[in-house]
C-alpha cells in the first residue's frame, strides 16, 4: 500500500505487554497465527489428507511492498500426493509488524508513529479494512465476477469479538511474477490491461444491491486518510522527501509545502461524485505499483492479478485511474496520454456496462473528475518517494543506483509539477470553486 500503510506503520520492536497486531509473537513470521491454526484450516479448504511435513516453511514475499500485513509464501511439505492441491500457497495475515524490515527508510515519520498508544488506536483501522478486503472478495464470488483479475481465494478469517488477533486470508500463489515497483515504468498500451480491469471492477458494482453496497467501509478519506494526514506526518513525509531529493527538488517540496493543507482535501475526494453528479462504483482504493502484479509475455508485460482490496469503497470512477497513471508510467508519458487513455477506459466501461442508460459518469464528468482529483491522488503517492530514493542509495550497483534516481526524480518532479498545474487551474474553474466552497480543504 501507499499512504495508508506508510502513515500506519506503527512497529517497534521494544513495545512489551499483552498480544496485539502490533507486538511480535510466536506465530508464523512473528505474528499471532499459529502453525496449528493454519493446519486447521487448511483441513477445511483441502480435506485431512492436507498434512503439513516436517520441512514445511514460511517466507515473507511482501517486503517494502505493503506495511499492513504479513505476506507468508507457505510452502507445506504435504506428506500425502493429493490431485488438485497447490504446492505453495500465500497466506496474507493482517498485521502491523511488517514495518520492522524497513525500519531507517521512513526518516522522523517513524516517530510519530512509534508510540504505543498511537498503535492501539490504528489497530481498529487494521482490522477495519481486512475484514473490508474479506467482503469484497465475497462479493465478487457472490456476483460470479471473472473478468477482474485476482488470485483464487481458498479461505477467510475476519476479525469480530469472538477473534480479535487472527484475521487471515489464504490464497493461490501466483508464481513467474513481475516485482515492479514505482519505478519500473511502463508503457501505455500495458497500462490498458490495468485500466480494463478496473472498467470490469467499476461496471460488475452497478449490480450491487444497496444492502452489498453498505458493506463496505464509507468516507473513507476523511475517515481514514484524514486520521494520517496531519501536520506534523505530512511534515515528516516532506521534510523525507527534502532531504532525500536534495537541491534538484527541494524548490518544489518547499512550493507544496506551503499550499499542501489545499492539497489534501479528503471531504472533496470523498464527495466528488455527488459534486460532479456521477454514480459510485466500487473502487480498489489503492491502485499503485505493487498492487498490480504483471507476467512477462514477449517484450512486454502481461496482467496477472490486482491485489490488496483492502481500501474498496464505493466512490468516484476516476480515482483508481488516476492513483494507477501516477504510479506507472513516466511523467512523460502520462502527460501526453491521460487524456487519451480516460477516452480508452471510457470504452471500456461501456463495454462492460452495456446499457448505456446505466452508465456512471459521462466522459466529460470523468475528465472534470481527473482533473479534480489529481492533486490528492498524485501526493497520496509522495510518501514512498524518499524511502526510495534511500533504497537506490543503498545499492552497490553504481549503474543501476544511478539509472534508478533518474527514473525516480523524473516521475517526482512531473508530480510535483502537474500538482501545483491541476490546483492551479481547479481554483479557477466553476466546478472546482464550487466544491472548494463545499468541502474546503482538510489538514487536521
Amino acid at each position: 500500500m501507499t499512504v495508508v500503510s506508510f502513515f500506519f506503520i506503527t512497529m517497534k520492536s521494544s513495545l512489551q505487554g499483552t498480544m496485539s497486531l502490533f507486538k511480535p509473537a510466536d506465530g508464523i513470521l512473528r505474528t499471532n497465527l499459529s502453525w496449528d491454526d493454519l493446519q486447521e484450516s487448511v483441513f477445511e479448504i483441502f480435506g485431512k489428507d492436507a498434512k503439513f511435513g516436517p520441512n514445511k516453511d514460511a517466507k515473507d514475499i511482501g517486503f517494502a511492498s505493503g506495511f499492513m500485513s504479513k505476506i507468508c509464501l507457505i510452502t507445506p511439505d504435504w506428506q500425502t500426493r493429493m490431485d488438485g492441491v497447490p504446492e505453495k500457497f500465500v497466506v496474507k495475515v493482517s498485521s502491523q509488524l511488517s514495518f520492522i524490515e524497513c525500519k531507517g527508510m521512513f526518516g522522523d515519520i517513524e516517530e510519530e508513529f512509534s508510540t504505543e498508544e498511537f498503535s492501539r488506536a490504528m489497530e481498529s483501522e487494521v482490522k477495519k479494512i481486512h475484514n473490508n478486503e474479506i467482503t469484497l472478495y465475497k462479493l465478487l464470488k457472490k456476483y460470479d465476477v471473472s473478468e477482474v483479475p485476482r488470485p483464487k481465494v481458498y479461505y477467510t478469517r475476519e476479525f469480530s469479538e469472538e477473534n480479535p488477533l487472527k484475521g487471515f486470508i489464504i490464497m493461490e500463489y501466483l508464481a513467474d511474477n513481475l516485482s515492479l515497483h514505482i519505478f519500473d515504468n511502463l508503457s501505455p498500451e500495458d497500462i490498458l490491461q490495468a485500466l480494463h480491469a478496473i472498467a470490469s471492477l467499476e461496471a460488475a458494482s452497478l449490480k450491487f444491491t444497496d444492502e452489498d453496497k453498505g458493506l463496505f467501509m464509507k468516507n473513507i478519506f476523511g475517515e481514514m486518510f484524514a486520521k494520517a494526514l496531519t501536520k506534523e506526518n505530512v511534515k515528516a513525509a516532506l521534510d523525507l522527501m527534502r532531504h532525500a531529493g536534495g537541491d534538484r527538488i527541494k524548490g518544489n517540496v518547499d512550493r507544496l509545502e506551503s499550499i499542501v493543507s489545499e492539497i489534501i482535501d479528503t471531504e472533496l475526494a470523498d464527495n466528488l461524485p455527488d459534486i460532479l453528479g456521477m454514480k459510485r462504483v466500487l473502487c480498489h482504493g489503492d491502485m499503485w505499483s505493487t498492487n498490480i502484479i504483471w507476467r512477462k509475455k514477449g517484450k512486454g508485460v502481461e496482467l496477472a492479478a490486482l491485489v490488496d482490496f483492502q481500501t474498496s469503497h464505493f466512490g468516484c470512477p476516476t480515482t483508481d485511474v488516476v492513483r494507477l497513471l501516477n504510479a506507472c508510467l513516466s511523467a512523460k508519458d502520462r502527460r501526453e496520454n491521460w487524456e487519451s487513455l480516460l477516452e480508452k477506459f471510457y470504452s471500456f466501461l461501456k463495454d462492460e456496462v452495456g446499457d448505456n442508460n446505466q452508465m456512471p459518469c459521462t466522459l466529460e464528468q470523468l475528465k472534470q473528475a481527473y482533473r479534480l482529483y489529481f492533486p490528492l491522488g498524485a501526493f497520496m503517492i509522495v510518501p514512498m518517494i524518499g524511502p526510495l530514493f534511500s533504497l537506490a542509495n543503498n545499492s552497490d550497483d553504481v549503474e543501476y543506483k544511478e539509472r534508478v534516481q533518474e527514473l525516480i526524480f523524473e516521475k517526482t518532479e512531473g508530480l510535483l509539477e502537474d500538482i501545483f498545474e491541476f490546483y492551479e487551474k481547479n481554483k479557477n474553474t466553476s466546478s472546482g470553486t464550487e466544491a472548494k466552497e463545499n468541502n474546503g480543504g482538510l489538514l487536521l
